[in-house]
């Protein structure tokens, strides 16, 4: 193992176990101080990098993912858009907080200081990623996953327009069922008066901003458009539509949940009021995401939000609107997985856009029998760089993920829509013909993905 890695134990004459001290030094940078408990997780580390013999350790992203293999198996890792692995650097941020930095961002005192200064730059790294770098920091709010975030962003519309008796909702039909069942729920309770309408996409996935447009009512509160679709990776004119709803004074949010770190959602997202950020889609943890809110949309015209929590009522924290202690380690892996997203944008662009390509022709050379069909948009500019949609006629795809399963990780369609069996919803609604739709897997990259990991799973799947 080379000197930049190394774990060192300091022994202090005790009978007390817990004063002996473990010490994780990478390129003499300590990044973790602990006592015995905690110094068990640097061995473990310590340990891991001992058993990859053959890797050099000059970096240490050589502890979780590299682009060679995965660490824990040989499956072939193509789920990108289901979930990432954590960074390595995100992880060596969040280390510090979990030990030595462990206090509350709240409180007054010494320990409360480096949280409080964390949380700040994180949100800060939030702001930057989506082009909104000059922002208040409060306009980042965190939260504890996406489906929360989406929440949030319909909750804040409709507790800040009282002042409608039926509040109206645009949105499309191949919404994340954060927003699709929340809405579906909204209606059916008749509790807030909410009437929605679902403006379909074109058979490319994409919906037409002219649509979505027209579906504008007096009555409006929100519209809310995801940015980038997680099975058919068609990108929405998020844009067009958010310039549209600021001239005409209405709210309107995106979630950006697959689209950071893949695009630059800071071009793509236009005027957009409120954007959903989530962590383990673009190597944070899970069980952290973030909804940006921009600074008075909720108080501007006509629109009044009421004091206190949305969702969550307890105690002060993010700006009072979200009470619950911070996840303070999560919250700063989150920011740091956007800073690095942010730095390393245009060069993993790239390298997902051709590993796409040479999977889907790879897949059409190998399978030159086959009926198969890409579902969603040709274009590159209309879809994201690492997903691809590809259906194949004649084959049931759970029947054929049962078989490479524990060599080929992969998906017939979104992770958060599957248990009901049969069709996706999503593929239903872009009208694909029901023999590929039976057979069809969505296919992620990611920016560890290999060209060999391409041509390997292109012959397992084959």
């Amino acid at each position: 193992i080379e000197k930049e890695f190394s774990v060192v134990m300091i022994s202090v004459l005790s009978s007390s176990p817990a004063s002996q001290n473990f010490v994780l030094v990478y390129k003499d940078q300590p990044l973790l101080v602990s006592t015995i408990a905690l110094g068990a997780a640097a061995l473990g580390i310590f340990a891991l990098c001992k058993r990859r013999k053959r890797v050099s350790f000059t970096d240490l992203e050589s502890l979780l993912l590299t682009e060679d293999t995965s660490l824990t198996s040989s499956c072939i890792y193509l789920d990108y858009n289901g979930t990432t692995p954590i960074n390595p650097l995100v992880l060596a941020a969040m280390l510090p907080f979990l030990t030595v930095h462990f206090g509350n961002p709240s409180s007054s005192h010494f320990y409360g200081q480096q949280p409080k200064v964390a949380m700040t730059q994180a949100r800060q790294h939030l702001l930057q990623l989506i082009g909104r770098p000059k922002e208040l920091p409060s306009s980042i709010w965190f939260t504890g996953c996406g489906t929360e975030s989406d929440n949030l962003a319909i909750q804040l519309a409709l507790q800040s327009n009282t002042n409608k008796n039926i509040k109206h909702i645009v949105t499309t039909n191949v919404e994340h069922p954060a927003i699709a069942e929340c809405l579906r729920s909204l209606e059916s309770s008749n509790q807030d008066n909410v009437e929605v309408t679902y403006v379909p996409v074109e058979k490319n996935g994409c919906v037409l901003a002219e649509n979505i447009i027209s579906a504008i009512r007096k009555n409006t509160v929100l519209v809310t458009v995801m940015l980038a679709n997680n099975e058919s990776g068609a990108l929405q004119p998020v844009a067009d539509i958010a310039a549209a709803c600021r001239e005409r004074g209405i709210l309107m949010h995106t979630d950006a949940a697959q689209a950071c770190g893949k695009v630059n959602v800071a071009e793509l997202v236009g005027e957009a009021d409120m954007i959903t950020i989530v962590g383990h889609k673009l190597g944070a943890p899970k069980g952290v995401a973030a909804l940006y809110v921009r600074d008075g949309c909720c108080t501007s015209g006509d629109r009044e939000l009421p004091s206190g929590g949305i969702i969550l009522m307890g105690g002060g924290q993010e700006g009072g609107r979200r009470g619950g202690t911070e996840n303070v380690p999560y919250c700063v892996g989150l920011g740091k997985a956007a800073q690095l997203a942010a730095q390393n944008l245009e060069k993993n662009m790239k390298k997902m856009e051709a590993l796409r390509m040479r999977l889907c022709q790879g897949l059409r050379e190998q399978l030159p029998n086959a009926n198969i069909r890409v579902n969603g948009p040709i274009e590159s500019d209309l879809r994201l760089p690492n997903t691809l949609s590809i259906g194949i006629a004649g084959i049931q795809s759970g029947n054929l993920l049962r078989e490479i399963g524990d060599k080929v990780a992969a998906s017939a369609g979104a992770a958060c829509h599957s248990g009901g069996g049969g069709v996706s919803s999503i593929l239903k609604a872009m009208q694909v013909p029901d023999e590929f739709a039976q057979g069809t897997l969505r296919l992620s990259i990611g920016p560890s993905t290999s060209a060999a990991d391409i041509d390997q799973a292109v012959i397992l799947i084959s």
